[in-house]
């Protein structure tokens, strides 16, 4: 029995129009790696937490890598639109929202923040 190198419909990937798709927001952070595991309760207790609560937010996720020197962090935050990042970050969402106390920890460029719509999401796996 041969088989069709064409994938069958049923295992294509759910995939959501633009008016009902998601906005993942991503920032990207550095700190010294001797003030990782501060900014790590830092970040999570002021930033993540206070995502979590926002109308609108679908889930937050924070990511950090210590590499030498540097610990590097992301925070994946899911949105149901613009509008809804705009109740966190503000009318000029696509600019980093600084959190109170940033300045004490972030080291490098600065932080930077990235959006783009979801188009595949198959979270939980099946």
């Amino acid at each position: 029995m041969s088989r069709s190198a064409e994938p069958s419909n049923a295992a294509a990937p759910q995939r959501r129009s633009e008016a009902t798709g998601l906005v993942a927001r991503i920032w990207r952070g550095q700190t010294r790696a001797a003030a990782a595991e501060e900014y790590t309760k830092y970040l999570y207790e002021e930033g993540v937490r206070a995502i979590a609560r926002i109308p609108g937010n679908r889930g937050v996720q924070m990511l950090r890598e210590v590499r030498n020197d540097v610990a590097e962090f992301e925070v994946l935050s899911y949105w149901d639109s613009v509008e809804a990042v705009k109740r966190f970050a503000g009318d000029d969402y696509e600019q980093v929202h600084h959190l109170p106390d940033d300045f004490k920890y972030m080291i490098g460029p600065g932080p930077t923040v990235q959006h783009y719509e979801v188009i595949v999401n198959e979270w939980p796996p099946r």
